[in-house]
């Protein structure tokens, strides 16, 4: 099963990762329709104003798809329906925190952090880590 977890450190010299259940899941209510597709892998671009780029073939003033980007319109769409999911068992996660956190019983760690000392498992070199960490942070 996937567990959504927020990113809260990456120590290049120690070669850790940590991770949080809690801080993935606060501000998520799970009885609510707030959808943000970006924050579940779908990708957005501005412009340098920034505006919302629309996927190239999508007409913003008729919010229809234009004729011949049918290949464009369904990849889009696919994007979007997983991300759509991810967002499902996100909330779903969020809402069995809470029960088990009313049900006084914490299952689970809410953080975790990697410290394995063999290779196997851990990212394999030191350039992927940074790599990892520019991706996740932008910088």
């Amino acid at each position: 099963a996937d567990v959504f977890v927020k990113v809260i450190d990456i120590d290049l010299e120690r070669r850790r990762i940590s991770l949080s259940i809690k801080q993935a899941n606060e501000g998520v209510d799970p009885s609510s329709d707030d959808f943000d597709p970006s924050l579940y892998g779908m990708a957005t671009e501005y412009d340098e104003n920034g505006n919302y780029k629309y996927p190239e073939g999508f007409d913003p003033e008729t919010n229809e798809w234009m004729e011949g980007y049918e290949a464009q319109r369904d990849a889009w769409e696919a994007q979007y329906a997983l991300a759509h999911e991810r967002w499902l068992a996100h909330r779903a996660q969020v809402a069995q925190a809470m029960e088990a956190e009313r049900a006084g019983s914490e299952e689970a760690p809410s953080s975790y952090s990697s410290a394995r000392s063999a290779s196997e498992g851990t990212l394999a070199s030191d350039e992927a880590l940074a790599a990892l960490r520019e991706k996740l942070t932008g910088h």
